[in-house]
């Protein structure tokens, strides 16, 4: 029973590993704004290579990959959204770190949380299986934002996976943590719509295998990794351009104006001679 859990659990990581997990947001650095929504339309693909081994196999593959998302402006420094597809079902979140009306840059944390638990059935002994999935990655978004309104990207990210497989009181479970990087242009086509081509790739690092019959392990020395493309179709204004810090609305401008030629014409300086009262 317990080969067939670690069966599940390594063939869960081979289909998981190079089919879900997203390692690149699809999304700028800068918050949207209170109030304002977005949504994401993000095809593209993902490919995983494993070099060496007991038998010095090299594999390699590639996959589609596609997402849908919906993000909503909290507030001016927050976002949150949710994000269904290849990557399952994932939470987001984005906290922006500098001043929202920099008109030059953008940093921000922007936690997620992916996953997925899965009954496999029952096994020959009348045993219920059972898989299940969970992703945490947390990248730090730092944008350049350009005259036009629109942002380079990158984003350099750690990343949190556990991957486990159950029959009946039988079980495993894998922990592996990852390091990853992105970068991604945000091209400002309209004030709507933002088109948002993305690379991204991570690695894992260390891990740790367990049971319920054996103690854990540690595991290290991952030859291989993941790397993604998407194109980000991004529907929503967002936040207003921006184009310096000292930039002032046209329409507060011409008030101002307007204001003061009342001011001016309802005061006139009196002249000399003008005075009504007798010398």
């Amino acid at each position: 029973m317990f080969r067939r859990s670690v069966a599940a659990v390594s063939a869960l990581i081979g289909i998981l590993g190079t089919g879900c997990a997203s390692v690149s947001h699809v999304q700028t650095a800068d918050t949207l704004g209170a109030g304002r929504f977005q949504v994401g339309i993000e095809p593209g693909v993902m490919g995983a290579a494993v070099l060496g081994g007991d038998e010095g196999v090299e594999a390699s593959g590639y996959v589609p990959h596609f997402d849908l998302a919906v993000r909503y402006g909290v507030s001016e420094r927050v976002d949150l959204g949710v994000r269904l597809g290849s990557s399952l079902a994932e939470l987001q979140s984005k906290f922006l770190l500098t001043q929202p009306n920099d008109p030059v840059k953008a940093i921000s944390l922007a936690p997620s949380i992916s996953g997925a638990s899965i009954g496999t059935g029952t096994s020959e002994d009348g045993e219920d299986a059972s898989s299940s999935y969970l992703n945490v990655a947390v990248p730090l978004l730092v944008g350049f934002k350009t005259k036009g309104g629109s942002e380079l990207v990158l984003g350099p990210r750690a990343i949190w996976t556990r991957v486990a497989g159950n029959v009946g009181n039988d079980g495993a479970a894998v922990n592996i943590l990852s390091v990853g990087a992105s970068v991604g242009y945000a091209l400002r086509v309209t004030e709507g719509f933002r088109l948002m081509p993305e690379v991204g790739i991570s690695f894992p690092v260390v891990g740790e295998v367990n049971s319920t019959s054996t103690d854990s392990e540690a595991i290290a020395g991952f030859n291989g990794g993941f790397a993604q493309f998407k194109l980000g179709f991004l529907f929503g204004a967002g936040r207003p351009v921006r184009r310096g810090p000292d930039i002032i609305p046209t329409d507060y401008v011409e008030e101002t104006d307007r204001r003061q030629d009342r001011s001016e014409d309802s005061y006139r300086a009196p002249e000399r001679g003008d005075s009504d009262i007798d010398s």
